[in-house]
This record gives C-alpha cells, structure tokens and sequence, in this order.
C-alpha cells in the first residue's frame, strides 16, 4: 500500500490510493482505498490513548489499528486515481444535503397516487435545497437560512397601476442584500 507507485496527491495532501478489482454481490467491481498518513497518525494516537489503560487485550485491536487513516470506495466502473478522493468527497456532500433536505428544508412523506406527482415534487424539492446550500454557503456564519427568509419576507412593495414602488429595506435586509449581492430596485415597471 505505502509504495511510491500509489502515491497521489489531492489538494496539499500526500495519499497512497491503491486499485483492485473484487468481486461484490457477484458483479465485478473496482475497490479504491485510500491510505492518509496524516489521518492515519491522528486515528492511531486516538485509539492507542483509548486503549492503553485496558488490562485485557481485545482480540479486534489490531484489526482496528490496520483500519486507521484508510478509506474505501467501491465503483462499478474505473476512476482515474487523481479522482478517486475528489468522488469519495463528493458522495459525502450529496449526503450532507440530502441530510439538509430532511432536517433543513422539511422533505415530507409522500403521498401521492401518480408517478408525475412524485417527480413534481421531488424536483421542487430538489431546487429548494440547491438555493438553500447556496444560501448557507453563502451566508456562512453570518446569518442562518432561516433568519435570511424570515427577514426578507417582511420585504413589501406597493403595486400601483403602472408600477411597482418596493418599500424602504430595513438596515438587516440591506446587510443581507448586500451579501448576497443583490440590487434591489427602488421601482418596477409592469
């Protein structure tokens, strides 16, 4: 694992990937693991100061010790190895914002009766939670999503026949458009 010929280098880490075909739920797939030295000191020491005040050795703590630092991906097809942790990263964002959708956004069960129902609402909920990560990244931790939208609701215009005089924002709603970088207009054409 440690050898030269598995060395890549992500970001301004220095990693061992090495790539081996197995056999998985009888289909043939690529396993990737990932060895970070960094990491793998971290873990150690960890484990080590957890363990040294045992008296009776666990027959699983040199298994534990082989797993410190190591990651695994499995892919059903070939990734080049300069990608394999930029991959590994991305599935753990995915489940960071469907983590988001359930506690964040509020994905409801569903109940529908037609298949375009569920499409219908899974893509709205989908959109929901791209503006919603964009705002939290965006905002960082200045404000949170929900004080931005709770804010900005109270946000009022006047609609008159011929135009649209949107009110004066408060200082809060001018911080956080200034933020998000955007211009609010003092009037609207129709």
């Amino acid at each position: 694992m440690e050898s030269s010929c598995n060395v890549v280098v992500y970001r301004k880490r220095g990693l061992f990937i090495l790539q081996k075909r197995v056999e998985l739920f009888g289909r043939e797939v690529f396993a990737y693991v990932v060895l970070d030295p960094e990491r793998k000191g971290r873990e150690t020491k960890r484990l080590i100061l957890q363990t040294a005040d045992e008296k009776v050795k666990r027959p699983d703590l040199e298994y534990l010790f082989l797993r410190c630092g190591v990651m695994i991906l499995v892919s059903s097809f070939e990734i080049p190895l300069a990608d394999v942790v930029p991959t590994y990263y991305l599935r753990q964002r995915a489940e960071v914002l469907f983590g988001f959708a359930c506690d964040d956004v509020g994905f409801l069960p569903l109940r529908v009766h037609r298949e375009e129902s569920v499409r219908g609402f899974l893509f709205l909920q989908f959109l929901s939670l791209i503006v919603f990560a964009h705002l939290k990244k965006v905002l960082g931790n200045e404000f949170s999503v929900e004080e931005v939208l709770f804010s900005m609701r109270n946000l009022k215009c006047k609609v008159y026949e011929k135009e649209i005089i949107v009110c004066e924002p408060t200082r809060e709603q001018k911080e956080i458009c200034k933020k998000l970088d955007i211009v609010v207009p003092k009037t609207l054409g129709i």
